[in-house]
């Protein structure tokens, strides 16, 4: 219409009541935006992220702005429950680390260096000083000393002197000249005096690293020298330990120490102008006469005639059982090799008239193949199984004979090589004996 155009008088003017209706309208779509605008701000409609993954997230543009209004609380027991977990794992510590597993306890006298092993003995050597000259000795308790008679002597009391220089006086409160031994008491014993404990000569082998401490001239005090085990002999009913170790005038009544500072003999004798050929009487010999056990010594002294190996008196346990087992077998085999002589000629009867097809393997004898799986791949005829069936269980009884006397010998220590040469010698091995 045009702007100078007048009103037409005869248009109509609206109503009142369609008025109301249009603001009824709009109340009604802003009382619904404002619900739908309430419901998403409080997390009510689509899906809920975890109130932690929210904070975590420090990127977004409320964190740029600094300040974000607080959330209406959510009182969903969802919500709370993931709330409550997430506060939890915060607060519990990472677990430690597990423990890393302790070496097991090794013995520090097997682990130490030789040194230190002669450092921790030599203040339990002492020079002996008698009337007639001088030796050594060796604390075995904090107030008793081991020697050897021929440095004491007849003499009733000695003086002993210790590494640092001190001296202290000591009786003579046993001797037993069978065996060169001499048992010294200190009245006044120190405190922190060290000492040498006691082994065992049984136990020795040859090859065996020894060493001594002792007084070498009588003027070197604690003078230390090394070697090894030669053997172990006998002079009479007296157990030597035979070493090449050092042993000067002076050194006797000393200790011979093994690898851990065990004593295991006391150094009393040689052989002039030979070197390398030196004797300690057995510690055992000692170990009896401190325990108080009745010892009934040889006549005489102590010397190097007639010297010899070990009996089997003086030999392990374990020695013995194996020479006995060693023995118990070749008495069993002798007895199986007699057994398996009388089946040979049966068997040879058998191969020329029963059974001419070629064996597979190699046997000491022939008819262990009876033993043995597949070793007789081709049938026995059909008039010769009785006596085959007869045959195979004498060998049966054989075999179960032969497994019986070989666990035995195992069992009592017989070594597998010395086993399979007795074996070997009767014609009597075979592999299937350990089936």
């Amino acid at each position: 219409m045009p702007a100078d155009a007048a009103p037409d008088p005869g248009a109509a003017a609206p109503s009142p009541k369609s008025n109301g209706a249009i603001v009824l309208a709009v109340a009604v779509v802003l009382v619904a935006g404002g619900v739908i605008f309430w419901a998403l701000s409080s997390g009510r409609v689509g899906p809920q992220a975890p109130a932690g993954d929210v904070a975590a997230d420090s990127t977004g543009p409320a964190a740029d702005a600094g300040a974000a209004a607080p959330r209406a609380a959510d009182s969903s027991a969802e919500r709370r429950a993931w709330d409550a977990s997430v506060a939890g794992s915060a607060k519990q510590p990472a677990p430690p680390p597990a423990p890393i597993a302790a070496p097991a306890p090794v013995d520090a006298r097997l682990s130490s260096a030789l040194e230190d092993v002669v450092s921790r003995a030599m203040p339990a050597v002492v020079l002996v000083e008698s009337s007639s000259g001088t030796g050594s000795g060796f604390f075995v308790r904090r107030d008793t000393v081991l020697t050897n008679v021929h440095v004491v002597k007849t003499d009733t009391s000695v003086t002993l002197r210790r590494m640092d220089g001190s001296t202290v006086p000591a009786r003579v409160d046993s001797r037993s000249p069978a065996y060169d031994i001499a048992v010294l008491k200190v009245s006044t014993p120190s405190v922190n005096q060290a000492v040498i404990p006691l082994g065992s000569a049984r136990t020795l082998r040859p090859g065996q690293e020894v060493f001594t401490i002792g007084s070498a001239l009588g003027l070197l005090q604690n003078s230390v020298t090394r070697g090894i085990v030669s053997g172990v002999r006998q002079s009479g009913t007296v157990t030597l330990v035979q070493t090449d170790a050092a042993a000067n005038p002076g050194n006797s009544g000393g200790p011979l120490l093994d690898r851990t500072g065990t004593a295991i003999g006391i150094t009393t004798l040689g052989y002039k102008d030979r070197q390398g050929l030196n004797f300690a009487v057995a510690i055992d010999h000692a170990r009896d006469i401190l325990d108080g056990r009745q010892v009934t010594p040889p006549a005489g002294s102590l010397t190097l005639e007639n010297l010899r190996s070990p009996s089997a008196a003086t030999q392990s346990e374990s020695d013995r059982l194996q020479q006995d087992g060693g023995r118990a077998l070749a008495r069993a085999l002798d007895a199986l090799a007699r057994g398996a002589d009388e089946l040979d000629p049966a068997w040879r009867r058998f191969r020329g008239s029963c059974y001419s097809s070629p064996i597979v393997g190699s046997f000491d004898r022939e008819w262990f193949a009876v033993l043995a799986p597949r070793a007789m791949p081709s049938p026995v005829p059909a008039h010769c199984l009785d006596f085959f069936s007869s045959f195979k269980g004498e060998a049966d009884r054989f075999s179960r004979t032969m497994r019986t006397a070989l666990e035995e010998a195992r069992r009592a220590g017989v070594l597998p090589g010395d086993v399979r040469d007795a074996l070997q010698s009767r014609r009597l091995q075979f592999d299937g004996w350990d089936r």
